[in-house]
């Protein structure tokens, strides 16, 4: 590998079907392939109980989920 080889140029689209939402829930499935996290909303109905209406799920390969852990521990 090159060390002096020029980074491409990102251009960051956002897609007709993008949309943000907020979480404050979010479960971690793994398997031997991909990493799951799966995005939600959790409110309490009582104080016995706790609603969480799951509303996203996004899937990551191992490499992306490790990128991520690094992004998050800084």
């Amino acid at each position: 590998m090159n060390p002096t080889a020029q980074q491409p140029e990102m251009h960051l689209v956002q897609t007709d079907d993008y949309r943000e939402s907020y979480a404050n829930s979010v479960q971690v499935r793994v398997s031997v392939w991909d990493f799951q996290l799966v995005f939600g909303l959790a409110s309490s109905e009582t104080p016995e109980q706790v609603t969480i209406r799951n509303n996203q799920a996004i899937f990551l390969s191992p490499q992306q989920a490790k990128a991520l852990w690094n992004v998050l521990g800084q």
